[in-house]
C-alpha cells in the first residue's frame, strides 16, 4: 500500500507499530533517531513519516523544523506522548506535517490517521 518511515527511540513500540502497519499492507522502515532517519530519507523518501518528538538528545520540535527548512521533510504524522492543543497547532504549522496523534493510542486510530494522511497527500498530488 504505502512506504512508511517510523521514527521512534522506543524499540518495542517501533517494532509493534511496524508489525501492525505491515499487517495492514504497508512497507515500514524504522529509525531510532533523527540522524538515522536522515540516512533512510537519503536512500528513499517515504510516502509518510511517523515521528516521535522526544528522542533523548534529539527534539522532534527542532528536527522536524530543520528537515522542513532543508526541503527534506516528507508528509509527516507526529506521534507523541507530549502533545497538547498548543503544541499540536505549532507542529501542524510546519510544512508537510499532516497531523498529530497523542500516545498512548489505539492501533485502529493509528491506522485511521495513517490512511487520512496518505489520502490527503494523494489528493494534493492529484490537484484536488
Amino acid at each position: 500500500m504505502a512506504d512508511l518511515l517510523l521514527v521512534d527511540d522506543d524499540a518495542r513500540l517501533a517494532e509493534l507499530c511496524a508489525w501492525f502497519l505491515a499487517r495492514s499492507g504497508h512497507e515500514v522502515r524504522t529509525a531510532g533517531s533523527y540522524r538515522e532517519a536522515r540516512e533512510l530519507l537519503a536512500e528513499r523518501v517515504p510516502q509518510l513519516m511517523l515521528a516521535d518528538l522526544d528522542l533523548g538528545a534529539e527534539s522532534g520540535r527542532v528536527e522536524l523544523r530543520n528537515l522542513a527548512a532543508e526541503g527534506l521533510l516528507p508528509p509527516t504524522l507526529v506521534v507523541s506522548g507530549y502533545l497538547d492543543a498548543a503544541l499540536g497547532a505549532e507542529l501542524e504549522a510546519i510544512e508537510n506535517v499532516c497531523g498529530t496523534l497523542p500516545k498512548p493510542f489505539d492501533p485502529g486510530e493509528l491506522a485511521t490517521r495513517v490512511e487520512l494522511c496518505l489520502a490527503r497527500e494523494t489528493a494534493a498530488e492529484g490537484g484536488g
